[in-house]
């Protein structure tokens, strides 16, 4: 009996060890469950790009290549948007189906912070907007700090960006300061550049890999509600710029006179370029001043379609003006060192040796704005466009309506029967009204 029990004792042990042998064997087929990946940390960003009607495109820098994520939505960030592709360090991703100034909060792969900003109105829509211009930063010992922080605190749901970023294109360590400087800014404002002449010092591959669309060059255009927008690169290498001298070629110029023609009379027409037709600095050097390439391809496009307005930099100084017809601003004092204007020049408004950026606002037909130093203060205000048509069903933004009351009864009878918006030179011959004379402070 006891031999018995013995040899149950030895099978049930021999198999056990069987049982164990076959566990291993089977744990040793199984494949093994992959670690959890860990996405490589945020390094620059996010900015926002392409700020179009229904979409926008997140772009960021990450510390090793990844497939780029982005959650967003109106109240909790419950939508996923993937990049496509392989993975990447330089990321873009676009949101789709926004609806139409709306704000979104939206928080990229690698990073735990959350932002918002707001959508873009619908082509055409005549809502109110505000729209912030500056550019000429230069990462000049902390002043493109001061500027980009009073700028941020405007939280305009536009910005647009003369050119000239950093001083050197081909310095990844001066790009990183710029993006640091930026970043309260561009994470929550949609940012709309042009190419200036620093941008061209590597060939423009910076630019075109931060900012540039991948599919097309760097002029452009896109419509936001009562504006369109038209990109202009003064800087073209193509048509021979050099960084030191300005060149548009003539596929750029039938381009803009093409775009022109496609957008409604009523529309506000803005370009925005580095180089602009006019500048009036008190020291004439080589390569500054007004742009005679930028000058002709402005002449031809004004054949096609008015143009309100012309935002400009290059000058490191505040400048504004009107020649010609033309309404023009020069708006470098963005950080690089500051230069002095020749304010006694014909056709000069207005010009100040100043850190600063214009806030403009815009309401149906109406278009007006001030300038100001990174304190805030006011240095000049102006009016682009009026007529005595309210901004369609809404108030207007209550800036612009206080500034607008005082010459509401000033209009032409011409001006009233076709409710069109009138030009700085009509309103300066008005008896009376003089708007075209800067209110400084």
């Amino acid at each position: 009996m006891r031999h018995f029990f013995a040899r149950g004792h030895a099978l049930a042990a021999l198999l056990g060890l069987l049982a164990c042998d076959q566990l291993q064997a089977l744990a040793q087929r199984r494949p093994a469950q992959p670690e959890k990946s860990v996405p490589p940390p945020v390094v620059s960003g996010p900015w926002l790009l392409d700020p179009e009607a229904g979409r926008i495109t997140v772009a960021w820098l990450t510390q090793a290549p990844s497939i780029g994520r982005v959650w967003y939505g109106t109240t909790a960030t419950d939508r996923l948007a993937t990049e496509e592709g392989h993975a990447v360090s330089e990321h873009r991703v676009t949101l789709a189906s926004l609806q139409p100034q709306t704000q979104y909060r939206y928080r990229v792969e690698g990073s735990a912070e959350t932002f918002a900003f707001t959508s873009a109105p619908e082509a055409g829509a005549e809502v109110p907007i505000e729209v912030l211009v500056y550019g000429d930063n230069r990462t000049n010992s902390g002043d493109h700090a001061l500027v980009a922080r009073a700028a941020a605190g405007e939280h305009a749901p536009l910005a647009l960006h003369t050119g000239d970023m950093v001083v050197n294109a081909n310095d990844a360590d001066l790009w990183r300061v710029w993006f640091e400087e930026e970043h309260d800014l561009l994470a929550s404002t949609p940012f709309v550049p042009t190419v200036g002449n620093h941008e061209i010092t590597d060939s423009g591959v910076a630019y075109s890999k931060y900012f540039q669309h991948r599919d097309r060059p760097a002029y452009w255009s896109l419509d936001y509600g009562p504006l369109h927008i038209a990109v202009l690169d003064s800087f073209e290498t193509s048509a021979g710029a050099t960084p030191h001298s300005a060149g548009v070629s003539e596929a750029q110029k039938a381009w803009f006179e093409e775009d022109l023609r496609k957008v409604p009379k009523d529309r506000h027409v803005w370009v925005l370029v580095h180089q602009g037709p006019y500048s009036h600095p008190a020291r004439a050097r080589p390569g500054h001043g007004g742009s005679e390439a930028v000058r002709a391809t402005l002449a031809i496009g004004r054949l096609v379609h008015p143009i309100e307005v012309v935002f400009a930099g290059h000058e490191h100084f505040y400048e504004r003006g009107e020649i010609d017809g033309l309404s023009y601003f020069v708006l470098g004092g963005g950080g690089a060192p500051l230069e002095d204007p020749d304010p006694s020049f014909p056709g000069v408004q207005t010009a100040q040796k100043a850190l600063s950026y214009a806030m403009v606002e815009v309401c149906g037909c109406h278009a007006r704005g001030v300038v100001k130093d990174i304190a805030g203060r006011m240095i000049d205000s102006f009016r682009l466009a009026s007529c005595p048509k309210p901004c369609g069903n809404q108030e207007m933004l209550p800036a612009l309506a206080a500034l607008e009351a005082p010459d509401a009864g000033s209009l032409d009878a011409g001006s009233r029967r076709r409710g069109r918006r009138r030009s700085r030179t009509e309103e300066t011959a008005d008896a009376g009204v003089s708007d075209a004379e800067p209110t400084s402070r």
